[in-house]
């Protein structure tokens, strides 16, 4: 009788575990706040040894217990400096928030040439509940990105997830206490470059993002309702990328957002239905940086579209994209978004799911004239193996699965996280009024020292 062919063995679903598979383990860079303490509590709770890599004073503040090196050097000396400490530590794995930083692309090198697993870290691509956990890279450098869509197999829907409230505020505090630690700690790192420089500048970009969302809100208001109405205009909605996104800069043909927007806003003028609008989106993210009214005023000026080459600010994503005929991308994953609302999309840059069958896969100048349509049925498949293979359902910021609160101490900590607080200012403003000479970084320095444990 014939033999039975195996039954697939199912894709390993993505989680912390396969990290503390290994013994010894090296961490680089993580997300902004404590989360790369905590998963050092993991791990070494499993029986590994690990050692950290700090490059400038947030990483001190968030990361201060156990095997730390520094590395106050400049850039030039980075791999070596890294060979050295693996040599050093026998490391079998290095772990890192994000590949596109240089010092995260040396090591990546780096562990491939000497055979060691490289684990990369990243906001989900499935947001806002999960992580992206990969071997190998994440985004363009995914071991997703090869795979076609024949080769996926088949796997079960993801469970439920569990919501994390209060992401993006404990996000927005970790995220000023990181800056406030890079600039007191700048003359210890002399030669560190982040990729948002701290300083007051940036510092004031980020209050003028508040002010500006307030005022976007009125100024928007009939446009905004003009997009979101029942009778709304056939749109392409164009969902911009940060201004230093690293995804632009080493895996598109763009250097700058700007260029991005006078080629798209070109093609469209050229060669799109003559009663379809054309939607910029500003990255929420970018509110304070950077604003480009005038560049896209300026381009529907000048290829004679005026009126259907629109910007705008603050618009509710998902019912944007439940409304537009089709997305344009460079490689965001916003992409996958508007693939789960059935909307057509098109990514002009290097991506891990710009897939034939799943993205258009044609030139822009076709895309305005038949998108298609999303195949759903591809595109559940390679979601519910993305979310197997690729994301764990947490969150770096809000999530206390690495290191759980009791619940009747929760009270007895937010009193003294208030105490701690009102402590911290009271000494920031007593030297503010001492008459010495202030010094602002080292100000927010100690005030970060004494919020954080």
């Amino acid at each position: 009788m014939p033999q039975k062919a195996p039954a697939p063995v199912a894709p390993e679903p993505a989680s912390l575990d396969q990290i503390a598979r290994h013994r010894r383990i090296l961490l680089l860079q993580g997300p902004n706040g404590p989360f790369f303490a905590r998963l050092r509590d993991l791990l070494a709770a499993k029986g590994c040894h690990v050692t950290k890599v700090n490059f400038n004073g947030g990483d001190d503040i968030f990361y201060r217990r156990g095997d730390v090196v520094r590395f106050m050097q400049p850039m030039v000396l980075w791999e070596a400096t890294l060979r050295n400490l693996v040599a050093a530590r026998r490391t079998d794995a290095i772990v890192v928030f994000g590949t596109s930083r240089q010092h995260h692309r040396l090591a990546a090198r780096v562990a491939e040439a000497l055979g060691i697993a490289f684990w990369a870290f990243e906001e989900g691509y499935v947001r806002p509940d999960y992580i992206t956990l990969e071997c190998g890279g994440v985004n363009a450098d995914s071991p997703l990105a090869t795979l076609a869509i024949a080769e996926i197999p088949t796997v079960k829907a993801p469970a439920k997830p569990r919501r994390f409230p209060h992401a993006f505020r404990k996000m927005a505090l970790y995220s000023f206490v990181y800056f406030a630690g890079g600039m007191a700690g700048a003359r210890r790192y002399p030669h560190y470059r982040h990729h948002k420089p701290f300083g007051l500048p940036e510092l004031g970009q980020w209050i003028r993002a508040a002010y500006r969302k307030q005022v976007y809100r009125w100024q928007e208001r009939p446009l905004r309702e003009q997009l979101l109405a029942n009778d709304h205009p056939h749109f392409f909605l164009v969902p911009l990328q940060v201004y230093n996104d690293s995804q632009i800069r080493t895996h598109s043909p763009w250097r700058r957002i700007e260029d991005f927007i006078e080629w798209t806003a070109h093609s469209f003028a050229q060669h799109a239905p003559a009663d379809s609008v054309l939607v910029f989106k500003h990255h929420p993210m970018d509110r304070g940086h950077t604003d480009y009214a005038a560049l896209v005023d300026a381009c529907a000026k000048r290829f004679s579209a005026e009126g259907r080459i629109v910007y705008i600010h603050d618009a509710h994503l998902p019912s944007l994209l439940h409304r537009c005929i089709g997305l344009v991308t460079v490689n965001s994953t916003t992409g996958l978004q508007a693939l789960f609302h059935r909307v057509p999309v098109i990514a002009l840059g290097r991506c891990f799911y710009a897939k034939p069958g799943l993205t258009y896969q044609g030139p822009l100048d076709a895309f305005w004239n038949d998108p298609g349509a999303a195949d759903m049925r591809v595109y559940t498949r390679f979601r519910n193996y993305l979310v197997r293979v690729s994301q764990i359902n947490s969150s770096f910021y809000a999530d206390d699965m690495l290191a759980p609160v009791p619940e009747r101490g929760r009270k007895a900590l937010q009193w003294r996280t208030l105490a701690r607080l009102l402590f911290a200012l009271g000494l920031v403003t007593a030297d503010a009024y001492s008459g010495r000479a202030w010094d602002i970084a080292s100000a927010l320095n100690v005030l970060a020292m004494l919020l954080i444990e």
